[in-house]
């Protein structure tokens, strides 16, 4: 609101306040002159009228300001001139009070002279009506008190302006920080139904506030369906509970884009304990759960290659084992001339090896399988009901694949596996035995001339 809006909306407020106060000081003359006469004041009703038209009119608020106060003077003037009761000059040291309303220093010194030109006037003129048995000589008190009035309005003005001053730039301060940062701020009014939002949320949802319109629909819609329970469970705690909550959802943009949101929400009371409205913030932390989802990974996974680590694979391992799954195989592979590859072409050249290796083991196995690198060039596989027949042809198709050249820098590169193979057919078991015995499999098929694979014998019809 810029400074002639804010004139003008005290202008409005001024203007009922001499409404009441017009009102007031006809009743009361009306009581000492018991006359009927007082209820027909010329002079009050045309300042009332103009002023009125003046103000409507929107077009010179600080001018209107200045008639505003100086149709007080006027009035309470005509007024004591024609009933100079005591009780009209009391009203006329209310007016300097009045125009603090302004908080303008214009308004407050204009406001004093008037003051100590009227009162002067009324003191000399009408002294033995209204102010009988006081000597001249007691003028200096009306002087001093003019002088006082007008010096703590004066001093209270600058006061309160400068309160107001670090209140309005703190705030469009917090308002600069909440638009610039991925932060909205939001207050449900629960009378009215509508919501304020504020322009940080075009953050969030690719969309200004003023395209809300007030409508709480608008901003649930854009609600992932499958978290819209999240914010209705939060509602109810707020208004049933009342308590403050915190909650996390996704939000759908406006170009489409999924983001991240944890909405906190307090319910707010009025004096009565009623509740009134629900106020809260909107915080963008997408950034935050890409972290997690980034940490999740790499505490699962290995860094290179991306595949399943050995901590994900004894999970996978003890779900099939608890969900009774039969026929689990274990294969174990070994890279026969990795090293020899990490040797010629550094080891640059292997970890774009491994990545190569680790997408083709991929793809020659289900989505209910796991490949895991267990470190340096060996692999596990994790087959489920998958018997010895099921794993051998699995075993060779990795062979037929890993036997194709992988070309680095025009250079054919090959590191062919020796795996090892072992079955469980159900029961009790031990996961590390299992690849104990894979492993030993693994050196029996390097032993018998690698690139190729060798089937562990307890593998079939024994327990563990």
């Amino acid at each position: 609101m810029n400074r002639m809006q804010d004139i003008h909306r005290r202008n409005v407020l001024m203007l009922k306040l001499l409404g009441c106060f017009f009102l007031v000081a006809l009743a009361v003359n009306l009581i000492v002159d018991k006359s009927i006469y007082v209820l027909y004041p010329p002079v009050g009703l045309a300042l009332g009228i103009g002023l009125l038209l003046l103000v409507g009119s929107r077009r010179v608020p600080e001018l209107s300001m200045l008639l505003m106060i100086a149709s007080l003077y006027v009035f309470l003037l005509t007024l004591s001139i024609h009933y100079p009761y005591l009780v009209n000059f009391l009203f006329l040291g209310l007016i300097p009070l009045f125009t603090l309303l302004y908080l303008d220093l214009r308004a407050v010194v204009f406001s004093g002279v008037l003051y100590l030109g009227t009162a002067l006037y009324l003191f000399n003129s009408l002294h033995q009506e209204m102010f009988p048995g006081v000597e001249n000589s007691d003028m200096v008190y009306l002087i001093v008190f003019g002088v006082f009035t007008t010096v703590f309005s004066l001093f209270f003005t600058r006061f309160t302006k400068g309160l107001w001053l670090k209140a309005e730039q703190s705030e469009i301060q917090l308002s600069s920080i909440l638009e610039n940062v991925e932060i909205a701020t939001w207050s449900y009014d629960l009378s009215s139904g509508r919501i304020q939002l504020s322009e940080g949320i075009v953050h969030i949802c690719g969309m200004p506030a003023r395209a809300f319109g007030g409508d709480y629909r608008v901003l649930a819609e854009l609600v992932v369906p499958e978290d819209r329970h999240r914010i209705i469970q939060a509602q109810k705690e707020m208004v049933l509970d009342k308590r403050s909550v915190t909650t996390e959802c996704q939000f759908i943009s406006r170009d489409g884009e999924y983001r991240w949101a944890q909405v906190r929400g307090t319910p707010f009371f009025n004096e009565l304990g009623h509740l009134e409205r629900l106020e809260g913030v909107i915080i963008d932390i997408t950034e935050r759960k890409r972290l997690e989802q980034q940490v999740e990974h790499l505490a699962y996974h290995d860094e290179l290659t991306g595949l399943p680590n050995r901590a994900l694979f004894n999970m996978r391992f003890d779900q099939y084992i608890h969900e009774g799954t039969a026929c689990l195989t274990i294969m174990f592979i070994d890279l026969d001339n990795f090293k020899e590859v990490n040797d010629a072409f550094g080891h640059s050249a292997g970890d774009l090896l491994l990545k190569e290796i680790a997408g083709r083991l991929s793809r020659h196995i289900r989505d209910t399988d796991m490949v895991c690198r267990l470190g340096g060039d060996e692999f596990l596989l994790l087959l489920s009901h998958s018997d010895v027949t099921h794993a051998s042809k699995v075993a060779e198709r990795i062979i037929s694949s890993l036997s194709e050249p992988f070309y680095y820098q025009g250079y054919p590169l090959i590191a062919t596996p020796s795996i090892g193979v072992c079955v469980h057919n159900g029961g009790p078991c031990d996961l590390d035995e299992l690849i104990r015995e894979a492993d030993e499999a693994m050196y029996e098929a390097k032993r018998e001339g690698r690139n190729q694979y060798f089937v562990h014998p307890a593998s079939v019809g024994v327990m563990y």
